[in-house]
C-alpha cells in the first residue's frame, strides 16, 4: 500500500493523472465507497492499452479482473486500489467540485432551508 509520501514522490516524478483520469478514478472510488467493493464493468479491449485506463493500471491506481462466460467478449471489472483511493482522498478538495452534484446529491451552491430541502 502506498503512503501519502510515496504518492507525492510519484507525482513529482511522473506528474498527476490527467483531469479525465482523475474524474474516472474519483467516480469509481465513490461507487466503491458507497456500495462496498462494487466494480465498474467495461469491455476488456476498451481498457487494455487504452491511453486513459492503462496508465492508471500501470501506476497501480486501478486494477481489474477479467470475466468471460463462454463468449468471445471479455469483461474487465475495474476496481480502485487502496493507492487510488488514497490519491483521490489527497485531492478530494479539487476533484469533488468537478462533479455536477455535491456529495448530498444537490447542485453546487444550493443551500438547504430550515426544513432540509434545497432552495
Amino acid at each position: 500500500m502506498a503512503t501519502e509520501a510515496e504518492i507525492l514522490a510519484e507525482i513529482k516524478e511522473m506528474g498527476r493523472l490527467t483531469e479525465e483520469q482523475e474524474n474516472i478514478l474519483y467516480n469509481i472510488c465513490l461507487k466503491q465507497e458507497e456500495l462496498g467493493r462494487e466494480s465498474t464493468n467495461m469491455m476488456l479491449d476498451k481498457v487494455v492499452d487504452s491511453p486513459i485506463y492503462q496508465p492508471m493500471i500501470d501506476r497501480e491506481m486501478l486494477t481489474y479482473e477479467v470475466f468471460n462466460h463462454g463468449s468471445k467478449h471479455e469483461v474487465a471489472s475495474l476496481y480502485a486500489t487502496l493507492k487510488g483511493l488514497r490519491y483521490c482522498i489527497m485531492f478530494s478538495d479539487e476533484l469533488s467540485p468537478r462533479r455536477q452534484l455535491n456529495p448530498v446529491g444537490a447542485p453546487w451552491g444550493s443551500t438547504p432551508t430550515p426544513g432540509g430541502m434545497p432552495q
